[in-house]
């Protein structure tokens, strides 16, 4: 374990406990931090993973939450108290991903995109600042087209994305005088969802602005790596683009 990432004594939150979720969890766990995974649906998932990490001997917490509600926000960070007394790094995982054209949105498009994404990133931080130490870090998750270019078919996506992007910015001022850190990964397609063919996402994989072939795994790896410096980076109110590829 390399010292310059060590994470010994911290207690991550990570809000979902499936797919690219639990890549960071392993990673912030092989460093040395504890490990709380809260999934809304995924149980399965989301204890799946705290086996595979026990392995790293620190301790692990498995919650049910939907991070769009305060009232559960709360109840889960009660439920942290009671076993860990504090949060380290928070990392803002939960995100929902569906592909529609302009005349195909309706209003439970944008009112699921906005609960999901911007309450629930919202309210975890508002909640958890109340038990994060001087030092503690927060990672949410934005979008590269929040900095970059955008692409047809994804609005309620991309402009609730953008809305965490901003959000970041914001808290970082709000934050500031609490002494944590909080700054936004914004990656391009990590992996393959439903509704995209195999042929599609090959495509995808190789219209990166950087000429280098990746593949879904090499970028789960990638977006880890990027979630374990920020757990310790002196940055803050910062959006870290993700080079992976164009929709």
């Amino acid at each position: 374990m390399s010292s310059l990432f060590s994470l010994k004594g911290k207690t991550a939150w990570i809000t979902g406990g499936k797919r690219i979720g639990q890549r960071v969890a392993e990673v912030l766990a092989e460093h040395g931090a504890n490990i709380i995974l809260s999934y809304n649906k995924s149980k399965k998932e989301a204890e799946e993973t705290t086996k595979k990490i026990k392995k790293y001997k620190i301790k692990t917490l498995v919650l049910q939450a939907d991070v769009s509600s305060r009232r559960d926000v709360i109840k889960a960070v009660n439920e942290i108290k009671k076993y860990f007394s504090k949060i380290d790094i928070l990392v803002l995982m939960a995100s929902v991903f569906g592909k529609m054209s302009l005349m195909e949105i309706k209003e439970e498009d944008f009112i699921k995109n906005f609960n999901v994404h911007v309450q629930g990133t919202f309210w975890p931080i508002r909640e958890s600042v109340k038990i994060m130490p001087k030092g503690s870090r927060i990672i949410t998750i934005s979008d590269r087209t929040s900095i970059g270019n955008v692409y047809p078919n994804y609005l309620p996506y991309i402009v609730t994305k953008a809305a965490v992007a901003s959000l970041t910015r914001a808290l970082a001022v709000e934050l500031g005088s609490r002494g944590i850190f909080i700054n936004s990964v914004a990656p391009g397609p990590i992996l393959k969802t439903g509704g995209l063919t195999d042929k599609y996402w090959k495509n995808i994989r190789k219209s990166s602005i950087v000429k280098y072939t990746i593949t879904d795994k090499e970028a789960v790896e990638e977006f880890a790596k990027l979630v374990l410096y920020l757990s310790t980076a002196r940055s803050t109110g910062n959006i870290y683009s993700l080079e992976l590829g164009n929709l």
